[in-house]
């Protein structure tokens, strides 16, 4: 009788949605709480916008490191401890306003301290969840995957954000902080209890391992073939020109996505004048739309994929259609003082940069999977370069022009260049083979499974 195969990958996929909503909950209570914390401390727009990059600055600087750490010691232990330590991080910035800091420079540089620390802490994040997805799911799943995980970043926002606005409004800005580091604090202490890899989990079978591993997965020869971390190799696929096509359109679908996380809020209570309370309702469209858009766009990938299109056609379609559509952002200048056609625009806008959102697949669909944690931290690194830029570029437009108007220009041409990127950099959608990898591949022919690094 044969052996009907188990479905833990679904599992593992169900802990990277929780594990997504969670990280990015922890990355937007900042700007949920960002008014009432320029009001306390008396923070101009330009302070507001560093306060709002701090994150990325450490996170996009700490992206090298943590690949070749996560190609070295795996996905369980440093994923697990990396959402403790931003837990607790995000946690304690609800103590800024403590009277232990006696004024509010020394508060300021407690919250920008605990969000440099927040954003190392997360830097493993993505480059881990595209290792699990590539290690765990064949081939013609994984832009579906990818987009169940990622819709969590939207769906946890539109669920959330309210949430999080209501606490600030009835509690204080504080209780935000405190809550949502405590629930990332268990689900960490949950992860390092119970995920493992396919060759450690006790809840995979054989015939799940083969569906695995004949998509590409774990088990297969490219996860197999030069598993070491290998310089040279690295090189050679940073001087693709299909490697600068997506750090580049990864900068641009960012830099909209970087808006939502910080500004957003701010925007609908400054340049829409709703109160927290409205404001917090109104995120929650463009953030279920996105949801929307994420999984449409990977269910369309993968569906064309499946019927036979080339994976170059299926990648990009998706990607390509999606940004020129982001371009529309900027349509929400002429219904400023309508608060409902605005929210409308927002909404479409984000639904297309959610729809483009298939950077980290082919990522996994290119870069050999012992070089994912590696290259993923270099194309975390230009997608989080936008988290760096756009908070600030905006906090001085909004000082030096008093209305988020250039803001939105700003935006639509960033993800205009993101579109162009596809167009004339990105080439086929293929597995990069540096020349090393194969040599290292005919070598590890007679060595056992049991002796190969995956």
């Amino acid at each position: 009788m044969k052996l009907k195969p188990t479905r833990t990958r679904f599992s593992v996929l169900i802990m990277l949605f929780v594990v997504t909503a969670i990280n990015y909950m922890d990355r937007a209570n900042l700007s949920v709480a960002g008014s009432h914390i320029q009001g306390e401390f008396a923070l101009s727009p330009t302070q507001l916008g560093l306060l709002f990059s701090m994150f990325t600055w450490f996170y996009a600087m700490s992206q090298i490191p943590v690949g070749y750490l996560l190609d070295r010691i795996g996905s369980r232990w440093l994923y697990g401890s990396a959402i403790v330590l931003w837990s607790v991080f995000t946690l304690m910035m609800g103590f800024a306003s403590h009277h232990l800091f006696t004024t509010a420079t020394a508060s300021f540089m407690m919250l920008l301290a605990c969000r440099a620390l927040v954003g190392m802490a997360e830097a493993p994040s993505f480059p881990s969840n595209t290792k699990i997805i590539a290690t765990w799911f064949p081939d013609h799943e994984r832009a579906r995957a990818t987009a169940t995980y990622s819709s969590a970043q939207y769906i946890g926002l539109a669920l959330l954000t309210p949430a999080l606005s209501l606490i600030v409004s009835k509690w204080g800005w504080e209780m935000s902080f405190y809550i949502s580091g405590m629930v990332g604090i268990v689900f960490g202490i949950y992860w390092l209890m119970t995920y493992r890899d396919p060759q450690h989990s006790k809840s995979v079978n054989q015939a799940e391992l083969e569906i695995i591993r004949k998509g590409g997965g774990y088990g297969s020869a490219s996860q197999h073939a030069g598993s070491r971390v290998n310089w040279q190799s690295v090189r050679y696929i940073l001087r693709q020109r299909t490697t600068w096509g997506l750090f580049i359109a990864q900068f641009a679908a960012s830099s909209t996505l970087y808006f939502f996380l910080t500004w957003f809020i701010v925007y609908l209570e400054k340049g829409l004048h709703l109160s927290i309370d409205k404001a917090g309702i109104g995120a929650m469209f463009p953030y279920l739309m996105a949801m929307a858009g994420v999984l449409c766009g990977g269910t369309l990938s993968d569906l064309l994929l499946k019927r036979g299109h080339s994976r170059t056609f299926s990648r990009k379609l998706p990607v390509m259609a999606g940004m020129l559509l982001t371009c529309s952002i900027a349509l929400v200048n002429f219904f400023q003082d309508q608060p409902v056609i605005a929210i409308g625009i927002l909404s479409i806008a984000f639904f297309a940069n959610a729809f483009s959102n298939l950077g980290w697949v082919v990522c996994s669909d290119v870069i050999p999977r012992h070089l994912i944690g590696t290259i993923g931290g270099f194309l975390n690194i230009f997608g989080n370069l936008s988290g760096i830029a756009s908070p600030i570029i905006i906090g001085v437009i909004l000082q030096r022009t008093q209305n988020f108007q250039y803001a939105m220009w700003y935006i639509a041409a960033v993800a205009l260049a993101g579109f162009l990127a596809y167009l004339f950099l990105v080439g086929k959608i293929e597995l990069m083979t540096p020349p090393e990898s194969e040599a290292e591949a005919d070598s590890k022919k007679n060595l056992h499974p049991s002796e190969i690094q995956g």
